[in-house]
Order: C-alpha cells, then sequence, then structure tokens
C-alpha cells in the first residue's frame, strides 16, 4: 500500500537572533505561519529493513544526510522496527529557500510512520526526535501558526488570520549555516526584551511587525533578495520579507485576487507561487 502525504512549507513573519550559544546555534525568537506550498511524499512499506529515498528532482541526499531518512530511522531504532521502507518526494518547495522544505519532510515522515508502524509514541517522545533531526522539525510537528524560541525547537501557540502571501525564489540556493557566519549583528537582546502579541487580527498588524535579522546578510549573498522586495511592493503588496536564511521572499496582500494579480509582474523574478496560511488540518 502507497501512503501519499503532503508536506507543507512554512514563512517567517518575525526572527530575532538573540544569542549564539556555546554549541555555535543560535537563540532566536520568530513567528511562523505554515502555508498551502506542498511537497508530495509517498511511503510504501517494504520487507528488507532498508530506507530507501528518491525524489523527482534528484537533488535530495540519501542516507543519513537526509532528514527524513533521520526521522525514520530514530523511530526504527527507538522501536526495534525490521521493517523497511520507500520513501519518494514530489519536491515543489525550492531547496535552500528558508521555505523549511527538509524540516517538513521530516516531521511529515515521523507523523505518518507512527501511524503506519501504529508506535505507542507519546507526543513528548516525537518531540524529541524531532528536535534530534533539525531544530525547525518541532514547529512542523505542531503544524500551525506559532512562536518559535530557543534554537527555533520551543514552540508556544499564537494566533493569526488567514492570510494570503506571493512567494517568489529567485532559484539561488542558500545555506543556512553561511547566513549565521555573515552575521554581524550585536546580539545583546535577551528574550525578555521581546514583547510579541499573542494575536493578530488583520493581515496589516503583521505586516507592522515584519522583520528578519538574516536579510541584510541574506541580501548580500543573493543581492536579487532586495529587488524582489521591491517588486512585490511595487506590485501592491502590503509588505514584504525574507523568509527565514532565504533566498524566498514573500509578499502579504490582502486577498487572493490582489496576491495572483501581483504574481505576473514578478514571473520573471524567479518560481512564484500563490499560497495561504493553512489551519491545523491543512486547510
Amino acid at each position: 500500500m502507497t501512503h501519499i502525504i503532503p508536506s507543507p512549507a512554512k514563512v517567517n513573519l518575525f526572527l530575532k537572533v538573540l544569542s549564539k550559544r556555546s554549541d555555535g546555534y543560535h537563540d532566536i525568537v520568530s513567528i511562523v505561519d505554515i502555508v498551502s506550498l506542498y511537497d508530495t511524499i509517498r511511503i510504501e512499506e517494504t520487507t528488507d529493513n532498508v530506507i530507501s529515498l528518491t525524489d523527482s528532482r534528484g537533488a535530495l541526499p540519501d542516507g543519513p544526510g537526509n532528514t527524513i531518512y533521520r526521522a525514520i530511522a530514530a523511530l526504527k531504532d527507538r522501536y526495534g522496527v525490521r521493517t523497511g521502507v520507500r520513501v519518494h518526494v514530489e519536491k515543489n518547495i525550492p531547496i535552500g529557500s528558508g521555505l523549511g522544505g527538509p524540516s517538513s519532510n521530516a516531521a511529515t515522515a515521523l507523523k505518518a510512520m507512527t501511524k503506519i508502524w501504529n508506535l505507542p509514541i507519546r507526543e513528548k517522545e516525537l518531540y524529541e526526535i524531532g528536535r534530534a533531526v533539525g531544530a525547525d522539525v518541532p514547529l512542523f510537528l505542531y503544524g500551525k501558526p506559532c512562536v518559535m524560541k530557543g534554537i527555533g525547537d520551543l514552540i508556544s501557540p499564537i494566533d493569526l488570520p488567514v492570510m494570503w502571501y506571493l512567494i517568489v525564489y529567485p532559484a539561488v540556493s542558500i545555506q543556512t549555516k553561511a547566513v549565521y557566519e555573515g552575521l554581524k549583528i550585536v546580539l545583546t537582546k535577551k528574550e525578555n526584551d521581546i514583547t510579541l502579541l499573542g494575536k493578530f487580527d488583520t493581515a496589516r498588524e503583521i505586516c507592522a511587525i515584519l522583520e528578519n535579522d538574516l536579510e541584510k546578510v541574506g541580501t548580500v549573498i543573493c543581492p536579487a533578495i532586495q529587488v524582489i522586495k521591491d517588486r512585490l511592493i511595487e506590485a501592491g503588496s502590503i509588505g514584504a520579507l525574507m523568509s527565514g536564511s532565504g533566498s524566498s521572499v514573500f509578499g502579504v496582500f490582502e486577498n487572493e485576487a490582489k496576491a495572483r494579480e501581483a504574481s505576473a509582474p514578478l514571473a520573471g523574478m524567479g518560481d512564484v507561487f500563490v499560497v495561504r496560511s493553512i489551519g491545523e488540518d491543512g486547510c
């Protein structure tokens, strides 16, 4: 039997880098929205005890270098599963885009395999495995708008309105490590110095707090980021920002019609996606 599961992307509406930790990671505070841009993951059980991975672009690593592999291997090790699995990813979320594709894929695989293998796993254990696979995996296990803290692994709820976005990926893959290594801001803010509302009612309220400490470095690596931001504002976006560590840029629009209208003049800037916020049920 083949199981087919959507794996959504995310955008960072707010991202402040607080400090660098002794382990090399950075503590952050970020507001994240889950959006309707999906990879599709196909999973088929096998009897050979092997985790096999392929993808539609031939771009993802196999073995432990792949977040899906690490997620499934962790479940197999913890619960002594002796059957294998064949996984194929239909890639729609660009790689190195700041939209969370690898972390989403890992979270989707974790949730799917616990059901397929009928594992008696508690939510706390699932999150522990997710954190070990990647810092952003817990936010996709949560699967709703949230505030991320710590290295991105500490999740709390936030109420956001359903919003429409126009995402532009300028076909430049940026490595998260390179962006953080280029970060030159003075990291003096403490978590308690940042006050975030627990609820936003309108897209304009969200646009008033759009901020990303990584954007300046991302723009040095990929100057097209600033050009895309300017074009999005010219096309009617009420706010625009680089997502995560880049290179994707999103514009916030008040409705679907305005987002789709703006997509035409941005088409030459890269891959363009019109998406919306998705709820807990994936809709």
